[in-house]
């Protein structure tokens, strides 16, 4: 199931990743919350962290595998749209 959200300029990536990745079935949870669902400035860690303000992701983290790889296909859809 795709899970897209549209903002004013198109499509709000960072709202789309966060719904998309919520369905995966991750063991671990990361507290107080995942990173891709925070409104705050995202970090990859030189050590493979994914990291918000508040958290931080392990390297690996089934989630942050999960927002890349949609993030790579969004990324390829949008762009074929200027070929």
């Amino acid at each position: 199931m795709n899970f897209i959200a549209l903002g004013r300029d198109g499509v709000n990536l960072q709202a789309t990743l966060a719904a998309s990745s919520a369905t995966s079935g991750v063991p671990k949870a990361v507290l107080p919350h995942h990173p891709i669902t925070c409104t705050s400035e995202l970090r990859l860690e030189s050590d493979g962290r994914f990291a918000c303000a508040h958290a931080a992701a392990p390297p690996g983290d089934e989630r942050t595998r999960a927002c890349i790889d949609d993030s790579v296909a969004l990324l390829l859809i949008e762009l074929s749209h200027l070929l």
